[in-house]
């Protein structure tokens, strides 16, 4: 048992990474717009700037984040009601989007705790040098002072990442004559990389009405994200 400590250590510090620092972003410029007589609108793929995991677990979750501009070129009031995906693709709510994103602070907490247990088990006696149990225990110190830190940074940048998807998200509602609404939309499709149509419906007048815009492809993702 005395050769796991020289493993332990350095296979949960291999899995677990360092934890990375949101920096916050802003949402994507407005694009060139599509337009019925009394609505125009645009999407756009929100940037992730320097928030590379936070890119690559998107990725791999296949979600896409978007910016939508909607304008009201009538004029009187309209009421935004829905956005309605192409078919096999889907819009999830921002604290879905974030789940599948956020970092995981498990592996941080189990640095110091896995050696710990492993200590519990393993002998107080050592026949040349520290014993196997010593030597775990320390191994837990340097994980705590490593684990710990990393789950605070990571648990902060979440909060942050969090509050922007929840602060940015587009929301249906009543737009005035002349009014703009702006915010992040959360799309999963099978390829994140190819683009896809949104339907926009409103009603104006007591008639429910589409806006049918494109949705670009991510640059992470599919054939038309790889360079």
């Amino acid at each position: 048992m005395r050769w796991m400590h020289h493993l332990v250590f350095p296979m949960l510090l291999a899995a677990s990474g360092c934890a990375r620092i949101y920096r916050p972003v802003t949402l994507a410029a407005p694009v060139p717009a599509a337009q019925n007589a009394d609505l125009a609108g645009g999407l756009a793929i929100q940037p992730w700037g320097d928030n590379s995991r936070y890119e690559a677990r998107a990725r791999e979750a296949h979600l896409r984040v978007a910016v939508l501009s909607v304008e009201n070129r009538s004029g009187t009031d309209l009421e935004l009601l829905d956005l309605e995906p192409a078919e096999g693709s889907a819009r999830i709510p921002a604290e879905t989007a974030w789940g599948l994103v956020r970092q995981r602070i498990g592996t941080y907490v189990i640095l110091p705790l896995f050696p710990v247990l492993l200590a519990a088990g393993a002998s107080s006696k050592g026949s040349m040098g520290p014993s196997d149990q010593t030597l775990f225990l320390a191994v837990a110190m340097v994980g705590a002072c490593i684990g710990i830190p990393n789950a605070v940074v990571a648990s902060r940048s979440n909060r942050r990442l969090a509050a922007f998807f929840k602060d940015a998200a587009w929301a249906p509602g009543i737009l005035r004559s002349g009014g703009t609404s702006r915010g992040l939309v959360f799309l999963r499709s099978p390829d994140p990389g190819e683009p896809l149509f949104l339907n926009v419906t409103y009603r104006l007048g007591g008639q429910e009405r589409r806006l049918r815009l494109l949705c670009p492809g991510s640059t992470y993702g599919g054939r038309s994200g790889q360079r």
